[in-house]
């Protein structure tokens, strides 16, 4: 165990290496610091889905309890589901065994709210979604741990567990899908880049789709000589943002030279919670006008071999946002 100086020793050097990031994100934080009150607005405005917010969405007083002191409560926690459960959806009898589908959640999500978000992907896409929980410290170490991943580069802590599972999935599947919100972004940004330098499974990238909602990465990595080859992103990426949600202003919104992937933005639309803001408009095809690859899954569809989207098709609608 590397002693406590050493630690601090190393936690300076990054600090010191990372200090233009650190100064770029304290603006950018300052800057949208207006659109912070938006974030659980508009509240249960949704039928489709249920809301994060709403009590009756849960199954007891006891998740909510749960929920409440595991956001509120500094405490480490491990993982629910290190993407072993699975969210099916309501009446689902057909498989596609070789294709799985993955989520990773945001900050401050207790287990009762990873299967609120589970579950209505499952419903909106129509296929068992498989939980890969990053577990709540309470949101101000999650924030932290954000903080660290993305401006410090330290996101080992929140992806190297991540990572392993998606590399055996993509061993055993012909596809794999990734469903990141807020957080979940960035460690579905950290998948993308560690895949891409591994150089056992980095062969498999073209078999991964990344759907980044809310994102609050700062980047996002393709590998340019295989995205020619096939004509498209490898691995395959698309980016849904609120253009109002203070988190998508500060991450991919702020990096877009830096974002591989459309960007798909609702300029005026707030709100930063999955089920709240987001997947109603996505299963509606709002943010897209129906074109991203995303859409074509809805209610178990599937889109063609080449359905993809090309990098630069949404430039005018994220322009537009920012």
């Amino acid at each position: 165990m590397p002693s406590l100086r050493n630690r601090f020793e190393k936690f300076t050097r990054r600090i010191v290496s990372n200090r233009a990031h650190i100064a770029q994100d304290l603006g950018l934080a300052l800057q949208h610091a207006w659109t912070l009150p938006y974030l659980a607005s508009p509240w249960s405005a949704e039928a489709l889905t249920r809301s994060e917010l709403n009590p009756s969405s849960y199954n007891n007083l006891g998740d909510l309890i749960n929920l409440s002191l595991q956001a509120l409560v500094p405490m480490e926690r491990t993982t629910y589901s290190p993407g072993t459960l699975a969210c099916f959806p309501e009446h689902y009898t057909v498989g596609t065994p070789r294709e799985k589908w993955f989520f990773i959640n945001g900050i401050c999500t207790s287990p009762p709210i990873a299967i609120l978000n589970g579950l209505e992907l499952a419903k909106a896409f129509h296929r068992p979604i498989h939980l890969i929980h990053t577990p709540t410290s309470g949101v101000a170490k999650d924030l932290w741990d954000s903080v660290t991943a993305r401006t410090l580069r330290k996101d080992g802590k929140l992806g190297h567990q991540a990572y392993d599972v998606i590399k055996e999935a993509l061993r055993s599947h012909d596809k794999v899908v990734i469903v990141g919100h807020s957080q979940g972004t960035i460690v579905s940004s950290y998948i993308a880049r560690k895949l891409l330098k591994d150089k056992r499974y980095r062969h498999l990238a073209p078999k991964l789709e990344i759907y980044c909602i809310a994102g609050v990465a700062d980047s996002f990595r393709v590998d340019p000589q295989m995205s020619e080859h096939f004509g498209r992103g490898v691995p395959y990426v698309e980016h849904f943002a609120n253009g109002m949600d203070f988190f998508c202003r500060i991450g991919v919104l702020a990096h877009l030279e830096r974002t591989a992937g459309a960007v798909f933005v609702l300029p005026q639309r707030t709100g930063h919670l999955l089920n709240d803001h987001y997947i109603p408009g996505i299963w509606r095809g709002e943010y897209c006008n129906r074109r991203s690859r995303l859409f074509k899954y809805i209610d178990g569809n599937s889109p063609a071999s080449n359905d993809y989207v090309q990098h630069d098709l949404n430039l005018d609608l994220h322009q537009e946002a920012v």
